[in-house]
């Protein structure tokens, strides 16, 4: 049992180290290096436009009391934003190629881009979101000249999304660049020395209490660093539900699983304060639910510089790095109160007297 606990307690900062983006969840997923700006707009009053997630998503709201359509990729009505609502055009592939990120989804066979557009209402209100593939980056790999250069900002492409208003056409122009994101290591080495400094004191002004199967001191410092990072992950339950535009349907799914996570380990840390038998094994529980679900799941955010977040870039990569870096100080006093808690056995494999429990054979 010591082994498996040292194995994980050392490969699992490994693990996390090595992960490729794939394996993001939530916010995680939505990091990148590519940023869209709009450099270049229709000039009409109650039309705003803006682009999420770095290069995710173009949103368009029109408060102007004209309609705008916006046009697919083969210059078929794509969709409609205006008073009425929202609608798109069931006959035109856009309607299906921006389903999803990288326009993998694929359109109905036999689809008539010619046909009379068949509208479909999405939404009652003024404003839409959706993954129009002229703004970003649609390979998954980079492009040659950052896979080249990738520690430079560098322009990718120029963009051109066209609109129609009131039969006139118009042009939404921006930019596609690349920012290369910082290494993990400034955002995890702070917190590591941080969350290190605290359960170190603690191991070294306080002695467990074998009789009581406790070690109050450590279990207590441990447990309320671990709650403290938990409640701190409220910031990606936030985030799940609210940073991008996706249906509540969606998000639902992924916000359950954070919130998930945060009350198992707040449930664990909670059993660590208390400081009763069996909070060292509470707080082993919530030492892998912070790591596994609130840290590797988001650890893409720590090396990219756009990220889909309501809050400061600097508070949500703070939050990720010490939910991964604390899998190390609090894997430590985990695996260090159980050993102190445990019985001394001899050499013959014999419980030791000085625990004052007689000897089998």
């Amino acid at each position: 049992m010591r082994r498996v606990l040292t194995v994980l307690l050392l490969g699992l900062p490994i693990f996390a180290l090595t992960t490729p983006p794939a394996l993001a969840h939530g916010r995680g997923s939505d990091s990148t290096n590519f940023a869209s700006t709009i450099t270049a707009r229709p000039d009409v009053d109650g039309l705003s436009w803006r682009v999420l997630n770095g290069d995710e998503y173009l949103e368009l709201r029109n408060d102007s009391g004209a309609e705008v359509t916006v046009p697919g990729y083969t210059g078929e009505p794509y969709l409609r934003v205006g008073p009425d609502g929202v609608f798109r055009n069931l006959n035109s592939t856009a309607t299906y190629l921006n389903e999803d990120r990288f326009g993998q989804s694929v359109p109905p066979t036999g689809l008539d881009l010619d046909a009379e557009p068949d509208w479909e209402q999405i939404s009652t209100g003024s404003s839409y979101a959706w993954h129009d593939h002229r703004i970003h980056w649609m390979a998954q790999a980079d492009p040659p000249a950052v896979a080249a250069n990738p520690g430079t900002v560098q322009l990718v492409n120029t963009w051109t999304v066209p609109i129609a208003i009131g039969g006139e056409m118009f042009e939404v122009v921006g930019d596609l660049t690349w920012v290369p994101g910082d290494s993990p290591w400034l955002w995890l080495l702070p917190a590591l020395v941080l969350l290190t400094v605290p359960i170190l004191v603690a191991i070294r002004r306080t002695e467990p209490d074998r009789e009581a199967f406790t070690w109050t001191g450590l279990s207590r410092v441990a447990g309320w660093i671990g709650l403290v990072i938990a409640l701190a992950n409220v910031v990606h339950l936030i985030d799940d539900l609210f940073a991008t535009p996706l249906p509540l349907s969606e998000s639902a799914v992924s916000a359950i699983q954070t919130l998930f996570f945060i009350a198992v380990a707040v449930f664990g840390c909670v059993k660590a304060i208390q400081s009763r038998e069996g909070g060292f094994t509470a707080l082993g529980v919530a030492v892998g639910a912070i790591f596994i679900g609130q840290g590797l799941l988001y650890f893409s955010v720590l090396g990219a510089s756009q990220t889909a977040s309501l809050f400061p870039g600097w508070l949500t990569r703070a939050i990720i790095a010490a939910s991964v870096a604390q899998i190390v100080p609090l894997g430590a006093a985990t695996i260090l109160g159980t050993r102190a808690l445990l019985p001394d056995f001899d050499e013959e494999g014999l419980v030791d007297d000085d625990l004052g429990v007689a000897k089998s054979a």
